[in-house]
């Protein structure tokens, strides 16, 4: 028997498998007694989660043929990353701001931009779902959105529960876990204290700020804090960074020029930053608040204080033990990195996609859309592999290195290894950079009405060796305009392992 014939076998062994493990659980939830305040129904996938990432497990899943139940609090689709706030924000200071804070933006531009986002995403995801019903044809059954939260009961049962009637049962075939993440809030600030209401804010709450602060402090040295440190900036605010790390974006796996370049870019537009000053050891809240630093005793006065110290996921709350997966760690589900499973007992058919698992996919950096829509394709061919190989020809490959964009001005973008990766990998003679500014390229001749910084630059990182891999393309990082547009033709470079030659 030839390799792909072995593998048709056992796939077709599995399909197998999977229709007779269907029809059993199905067998066992007609013996499941219905919950006695609501009416219980089938479903063959439940998505936990109406997100970007639970959208696109839905509509997949759907075009499949199979009937689909999304539970969401919201009671709407949205396929719109969590990041959507930031990046409207981030346009508004592009179109009317100035980046050195020297032009004051009116809030109430923030609302309008937030506001026309927020309806053009909706729309967008409604449009997605109706091409969708049209490229599927017969046999497509509209994802059913029930309002609430969904916990599990059982390997196979769940309630949704929108806190207002009688919760929803639900009996599944394959439920899928993509209830996102939410800002992590350290216990040592006053988040329940009236008098930090209008000052104290998560990377979630921002945009309920309702003005453009007068001197903001900014908690946090990732993503996140970055972004906002310049966002904030552009719309007119004094803003100082406080961080428990060196560098900006540190465990981001950016590379270390980089993370220079980024400083040096806020400093100069007059964002002042605090390194290895993340901690305060006093708190003083409301509109002539201020924090003061544990490690200097340095007193910062603000009108407002961000803190965006990361995000954890939201498993918790739907109950992944009581359908045999193993119990969260920080708010996420641990799995199985090659099918996106649940890591437990008899938990085949669960899978967790996005940012709301621990540990385990295989897809690289953690936490980011892309990364959330490659984890719920590869779930979904694993669930359903004929019918995904019916549809698309053939079983999908997936790339380990998924392309990142970090928007900060200009944008950070890369993929791969960094400098510092190659370095301890294979030491000092094993691999070379070559770092080229925009300006020195036949980009950077283009005119152009703001020519491009002094400061962009592409840099790549390759192998050298004896053996064939030298050459190799290990990684690119951008930093500079348009950087979130190439870094895809490097993705391609990275993951398919070509060569500098």
């Amino acid at each position: 028997m030839t390799a792909s014939m072995a593998m048709t076998a056992s796939r077709g062994a599995l399909a197998r498998r999977r229709g007779v493990a269907a029809e059993s659980w199905r067998r066992v939830a007609r013996g499941v007694k219905a919950s006695a305040t609501a009416a219980s129904r089938e479903v063959d996938v439940l998505v936990l989660g109406g997100g970007p990432v639970g959208s696109e497990v839905a509509i997949t899943c759907a075009m499949l043929g199979k009937r689909v139940a999304v539970a969401e609090p919201r009671g709407l689709l949205l396929a719109a990353p969590t990041g959507w706030v930031s990046k409207a924000l981030r346009q508004l200071g592009r179109d009317h701001g100035a980046p050195d804070g020297s032009v004051r933006v009116d809030w109430a531009m923030a609302e309008e931009y937030l506001s026309r986002t927020a309806k053009r995403a909706l729309k967008l995801t409604a449009n997605r779902f109706s091409d969708a019903a049209l490229l599927a044809g017969d046999g497509y059954h509209a994802p059913e959105v029930i309002k609430g939260t969904a916990r599990f009961t059982g390997a196979h049962t769940a309630l949704v529960d929108s806190g207002e009637g009688q919760p929803h049962a639900l009996q599944f075939a394959n439920a899928f876990i993509a209830v996102g993440s939410a800002s992590f809030r350290l216990d040592c600030l006053p988040w329940d204290d009236p008098a930090a209401s209008g000052w104290l804010f998560d990377g979630d709450t921002i945009k309920d700020i309702g003005r453009v602060p007068q001197s903001l402090v900014v908690q946090g040295g990732g993503t996140i804090a970055t972004e906002y440190a310049f966002i904030m900036r552009a719309l007119g605010a004094k803003v100082t960074l406080v961080m428990r790390e060196q560098k900006v974006m540190e465990g981001c796996r950016m590379d270390g020029s980089v993370q220079d370049a980024v400083m040096a870019r806020m400093r100069r537009i007059g964002i002042e930053i605090r390194p290895e000053s993340g901690d305060f050891s006093e708190v003083r809240p409301g509109p002539e608040g201020s924090v003061v630093l544990a490690s200097t005793g340095e007193v910062l006065e603000c009108d407002a204080l961000l803190s965006a110290t990361g995000r954890v996921g939201l498993v918790d709350a739907v109950d992944i033990p009581a359908a045999g997966c193993a119990a969260p760690a920080r708010g996420g589900a641990a799995v199985d990195g090659a099918t996106m499973r649940c890591i437990g007992q008899n938990t085949d058919h669960i899978y967790a996609v996005g940012d709301c698992t621990s540990e385990g996919s295989l897809v690289n950096p953690q936490g980011l859309l892309s990364t959330g829509l490659a984890e719920s394709i590869i779930a979904t061919h694993d669930a359903f592999p004929e019918e995904m190989e019916a549809r698309v020809g053939q079983l999908a490959t997936y790339v380990s290195e998924c392309p990142v964009a970090v928007w900060v001005e200009p944008t950070v973008s890369y993929v791969g290894v960094t400098t510092e990766d190659a370095q301890a990998a294979y030491g000092d003679d094993g691999f070379g950079s070559v770092k080229v500014f925009y300006l020195e390229t036949i980009k950077g001749c283009v005119e152009r009405s703001e020519p491009y910084g002094r400061d962009e630059f592409l840099k790549l990182v390759y192998r050298v060796s004896d053996g064939p891999d030298n050459g190799r393309i290990l990684g690119v990082h951008v930093y500079g305009s348009g950087a979130s547009e190439f870094i895809h033709n490097a993705g391609t470079l990275v993951n398919q392992q070509a060569t500098v030659w």
